[in-house]
């Protein structure tokens, strides 16, 4: 059997008998501070375990009603699958059960009861005129399908009718992941005499076993659990959908605090620029303006942002599906399809909320087409996210794809595994990248090396390292060195003694200069062992000084040439007509004065001459003797 965890949260106006009605339902007392005691009123999230059926264990949330508490109840609430909205009978909808109410369709929140408490202090001509007030409420939502019971927390009127609506709910609603990374928003931090730093949460995805290594962000604190309960109960492990209690060692307790996020490692990343889908409603007045300051939630996170508009310099209520981009004053933990609420800080209220699409946003035109890209980004399948975040990126290994992206495990390897097989992706060295991202490099590379060799048609070609410093910057050093190694085999380039070149490239002299060029090579020729230096003999053709260098090399490169001294090159014919000549003329070794006697030639040219033999490797020289190789 397998056992479903959910959470279920309980929202509604102060004193309309959240905790009570939680009592009622779990047995269980939430308002367990002093404080709360006193005022009778709730200041923290209660949690209380609601087990309903061998099959479905679930927890309640209780949250406070009071306005000066949005911030607890947003937290409290976030993670939730089923919601109880508990309206008092005698009041009937008050201000924060519409504030609740807006927050909850914001976090769309689709599952739920409407529970009118109190019912017993009422007529049935109330009953009409709740039921009337709620059904103004919740007109055109999801919530007005919701089921409305009426009960009595003192006297257990209807409580077990109730219970059994939310079995029904929950028997078909999907769980909560437990396969792939972890992620525990934190709600609660507090320390147990003798065991140490205890952090508390609802388990959002995933699933968490004594010892395991995790992180807690911002910070990336390293820590490893010691141990785990799950409503004050000892366990191996705590899964998506439960409330868990997790001990701690390691990390710097001092600096955690609601809103760090306890996660896998290696798998989530911190942000401050997110790309969101935002809805608004009418629940607030005036208009907000362009880079306004905004609170941000998400998670259990509160975090001071800017809201940015691309196609609006401000914001009136009741709009509808904004893209935009919120730009925060720390880095949070989010995740593509997160839900989060946007408030104004003053006057405190509750602009709007909606869905994140993208966690790592970018810098964007104010216009038309930036609504596009956002547009596409939220509407896309997960094959054109993958894409998208591949073109932007460039080349990224699969755990930061992940992180990018968003996606759950499986929709994730099924976009993959499809896009590898339409080779509209590939992958080098464990590094993917799109195609398209292929086709553009390569195609900047070959123009670049097109450029070059028309530039510079005497050089072989560009060195390896710099083609792969100047590859490096639009793909990981791995893909480049796998490009480049491909790109290789497909005869697209060549590398000749760690010069990169086109395949089909053969260095000679520019067709501009070729005749000029040619004269100055047949006049070192004519020259035999005796030339000038060559920059004389290049010049003397009035050719540009900037391409001797280049024409040096290309001499000495493709073996028309070798270097006496300084610039002074006697000409290949010269050298091997002269190495001959030397070679008839003595026996198996020779001085420098048979040398001299046997090629008729200056001091100055023929210790050059003899040691340029040396060095090609025809002659070793014994002291006053050179021996023949």
């Amino acid at each position: 059997m397998t056992v479903r965890y959910y959470t279920i949260g309980m929202a509604g106006h102060i004193d309309h008998g959240k905790t009570t009605l939680t009592k009622a339902l779990s047995g269980v007392d939430t308002d367990t501070l002093k404080e709360e005691k006193e005022r009778k009123i709730t200041i923290e999230p209660g949690f209380a375990p609601f087990p309903l059926t061998d099959e479905i264990n679930t927890s309640i949330v209780d949250v406070p009603g009071h306005e000066k508490f949005i911030r607890q109840m947003i937290a409290g609430v976030a993670g939730i699958d089923l919601v109880l909205l508990v309206i008092a009978a005698d009041e009937g909808v008050m201000p924060q059960t519409r504030e609740h109410f807006e927050i909850l369709s914001y976090l769309g929140i689709e599952t739920g009861v409407i529970v009118v408490t109190k019912s017993d202090l009422i007529d049935e001509e109330m009953r009409l005129l709740v039921e009337e007030d709620i059904g103004e409420l919740t007109r055109s939502t999801a919530f007005a399908t919701f089921p409305v019971h009426f009960v009595d927390s003192i006297t257990m009127s209807g409580i077990d009718d109730l219970k059994n609506e939310i079995g029904q709910l929950l028997q078909g609603a999907q769980t909560r992941s437990s396969q792939g990374a972890f992620r525990m928003p934190i709600d609660h931090i507090f320390t147990v005499k003798g065991q140490g730093t205890v952090v508390r949460g609802t388990v959002y995805e995933g699933e968490v076993r004594a010892g395991d290594d995790l992180i807690i962000e911002p910070g990336n604190d390293k820590v490893k659990i010691r141990k785990l309960q799950v409503h004050k109960q000892d366990v191996n492990s705590a899964k998506a959908g439960q409330r868990a209690a997790l001990n701690l060692s390691g990390g710097s307790r001092t600096a955690w605090k609601r809103g760090h996020v306890l996660l896998s490692p290696h798998v989530f990343s911190t942000t401050d620029m997110i790309d969101i889908v935002l809805s608004t409603g009418n629940g607030w007045d005036g208009k907000i303006k362009q880079r306004a300051p905004v609170k941000f939630y998400t998670g259990t996170s509160e975090v001071m942002g800017k809201l940015v508009f691309f196609d609006r310099n401000e914001l009136e209520n009741n709009s509808h599906q904004i893209f935009c981009q919120v730009r925060l004053d720390e880095e949070i933990v989010t995740k593509r399809g997160d839900k989060y609420i946007i408030r104004r800080p003053s006057p405190e209220e509750t602009i709007g909320g909606g869905e994140v699409i993208d966690p790592n946003g970018s810098i964007y035109k104010f216009g038309t087409n930036t609504i596009e890209l956002l547009k596409g980004k939220y509407e896309g399948t997960p094959q054109e996210r993958v894409l998208h975040t591949l073109e932007k990126e460039g080349s990224l290994t699969e755990i930061d794809l992940k992180k990018l992206t968003g996606f759950e495990e499986q929709d994730f390897n099924e976009a993959i595994d499809q896009l590898l097989e339409l080779n509209s992706i590939h992958q080098i060295q464990g590094y993917y990248f799109a195609a398209l991202t292929l086709e553009r490099v390569q195609s900047e590379w070959i123009d670049r090396l097109k450029q070059f060799h028309e530039e510079n048609p005497l050089r072989q070609g560009i060195p390896k390292a710099e083609a792969v410093q100047y590859l490096k910057g639009k793909l990981h050093p791995k893909v480049v060195n796998g490009l480049i190694d491909q790109w290789i085999e497909t005869s697209i380039i060549s590398v000749t003694d760690q010069f990169v070149h086109l395949s089909d490239f053969k260095p000679d002299f520019p067709q501009k200069w070729s005749k000029k060029m040619s004269q100055v090579l047949e006049r070192l020729e004519e020259m035999k062992l005796e030339p000038d230096d060559l920059l004389s003999l290049f010049k003397s053709q009035q050719l540009p000084e900037e391409l001797y260098n280049d024409y040096k090399y290309h001499l000495i490169k493709t073996n028309q040439a070798v270097v006496l001294f300084d610039e002074v090159l006697l000409s290949k014919s010269a050298f091997d007509t002269a190495v001959e000549q030397l070679r008839s003329k003595t026996n198996g070794s020779f001085t420098v004065q048979e040398a001299k006697a046997a090629l008729d030639t200056s001091r100055k040219f023929l210790i050059p001459f003899l040691e340029c033999m040396d060095t090609n490797g025809y002659t070793i020289r014994d002291s006053n003797v050179r021996k023949w190789v």
